[in-house]
């Protein structure tokens, strides 16, 4: 089966883009990292947008977090703020962004799911 099933011009995703297990809080010796880094590469064509999902923690629906992108020679740069449960937002490509600065997790991990938006 394909990741993606297509319906005219509707996109039914049957797996998210990307999923990534976050600390609670930035991980040791970072300042702002709380997960490994993730790609939204494989995201299906003509999608311009996607969703973000919190689960897998008692505080999902308030955690707050931003995703920054890895960069090997300068500062991360931040590439969306404020995110929580739910958020759309266009969709920026690379394989190397990551969790980071999460808020309101009662100290626990969490996941992260990016899913196709097409509404």
């Amino acid at each position: 089966m394909s990741t993606n099933e297509r319906d005219s011009n509707v996109i039914r995703a049957v797996n998210p883009i990307a999923a990534v297990t976050s600390n609670g809080a930035p991980q040791p010796g970072q300042s702002h990292r709380s997960s490994g880094n993730f790609s939204l590469e494989n995201a299906p064509p003509g999608i311009t947008k996607v969703q973000w999902f919190v689960t897998d923690n008692s505080n999902s629906s308030n955690i707050v977090f931003d995703v920054m992108e890895d960069k090997s020679l300068w500062p991360d740069p931040t590439i969306w703020t404020g995110l929580s449960n739910g958020c759309i937002t266009d969709l920026e490509v690379s394989r190397s962004f990551y969790i980071a600065n999460p808020k309101n997790t009662g100290g626990d991990t969490f996941v992260v799911q990016i899913w196709p938006y097409s509404g």
